[in-house]
């Protein structure tokens, strides 16, 4: 047989329908295997990974050029077509040498600010001292805009700060569907949105929920405790109404605080 007529025939099997049904999922399936799946991290929801790869495939890479092992990164960009006409960017930063990868959506925070996915992957090293193998979790956290108080009372500030996937307000759900194609719990999108219109219609009520008021040490204040009397301070009893003083002992507080 002549290489001519093998091409006529393996064209001839390439039309049938069965043919191409069997090769299309083979292709699927070797898309699914090629991706990276990044080590389980505590907090890391299944979907990081699915995106990380999506944005290493589809992203434009804009990496810097660096001189050192430890300064080297990947940097991807991924512009996603919104309803807007403004497209949401979305950026992968990952270290080459500690494996660390942060992912940045240019919205979907508090008040639509930025927010940002940080993985840290496990790892193991050696202690010099004892030569035992010490041993790494990693983490997952996210990035986001949240309010937190001043030195002034009553001031306020908005400020980055770190939190579980769980606890967070940002619009991460829509990072799960650009990774995955869907959302696993739907859910979750009316409850993070309701989180970041409380906080900027009520601030504090987010910033009291986050920083509860202290607990109080445990002084004894009739033995030396921060206000004894061995170093002229006052009980915290309440005074008695009569003493040694004719007005009796509360007009003694009066006095020592007016």
């Amino acid at each position: 047989m002549d290489r001519r007529t093998l091409l006529k025939i393996m064209g001839g099997v390439a039309a049938l329908p069965a043919f191409g049904k069997l090769m299309k999922g083979k292709g699927i399936k070797a898309a699914k295997v090629a991706g990276k799946v990044l080590p389980k991290v505590q907090g890391m929801p299944e979907w990081f990974s699915p995106l990380v790869n999506k944005i290493m495939k589809e992203g434009i890479d804009i990496s810097p050029k660096a001189s050192r092992v430890e300064d080297m990164t990947t940097v991807k960009k991924l512009e996603i077509p919104s309803e807007t006409g403004k497209p949401e960017i979305i950026t992968l930063t990952q270290n080459k040498a500690t494996g660390k990868i942060t992912v940045e959506s240019n919205s979907g925070g508090v008040a639509d600010s930025p927010f940002e996915l940080s993985y840290t992957p496990p790892k193991s090293d050696i202690n010099l001292e004892t030569g035992k193998e010490v041993k790494y979790p990693g983490e997952f956290y996210v990035v986001e805009n949240r309010p937190r108080t001043l030195a002034e009372p009553g001031d306020f500030e908005f400020d980055y700060d770190t939190f579980s996937l769980e606890d967070a307000y940002s619009d991460v759900e829509r990072l799960e569907k650009i990774g995955t194609g869907k959302i696993k719990d739907a859910k979750k999108i009316a409850e993070r949105a309701k989180g970041r219109k409380m906080v900027e219609e009520s601030p504090y009520e987010d910033i009291m929920n986050r920083y509860p008021d202290p607990i109080e040490p445990d002084i004894d204040y009739a033995n030396g405790g921060i206000a004894s009397f061995a170093y002229g301070g006052l009980t915290k009893t309440v005074p008695p109404v009569s003493g040694p003083d004719p007005q009796g002992v509360e007009t003694l507080f009066k006095r020592r605080y007016n």
